[in-house]
């Protein structure tokens, strides 16, 4: 049996390869098909095509497992706290939400995952 540090490691490793390779869905997330693109896994968890094209590139690595701006009923103003937040594309889309007076704050495991985001960021705020 392995240890709580070796599955650690093991998901660290597993989930930092996607971030860098910005791999398509298989990664092993939530009934991901190895067939699926990750447009089309998003599609089926419901977020519509603007929510896919409104993030930066790269930000939707296909791994996650639900919707959650879609019934969180965010408000301009609230503070979001992403745990697993990956390439940061649930995060991005709930700052749309919250708006310039909220906060957003993306937590997760994988150095890989956090730097993607932060590197995005900089570009968003450079465009805007």
């Amino acid at each position: 049996m392995k240890s709580l540090s070796d599955i650690k490691k093991i998901v660290k490793e597993k989930y930092g390869q996607i971030a860098k390779t910005s791999a398509q869905c298989g990664g092993g997330s939530c009934g991901c098909n190895s067939n699926m693109t990750v447009q089309k896994q998003s599609g089926e968890m419901g977020y519509s095509e603007d929510e896919m094209t409104a993030v930066p590139d790269g930000s939707n690595l296909g791994l996650g497992c639900g919707n959650p701006t879609a019934i969180a009923s965010l408000k301009e103003g609230e503070i979001v706290l992403d745990l697993g937040s990956g390439a940061g594309f649930d995060a991005f889309l709930a700052a749309k939400k919250v708006g310039p007076t909220g906060k957003v704050i993306g937590v997760d495991m994988t150095t890989r995952c956090w730097k993607k985001p932060e590197k995005m960021l900089k570009k968003v705020v450079l465009r805007t």
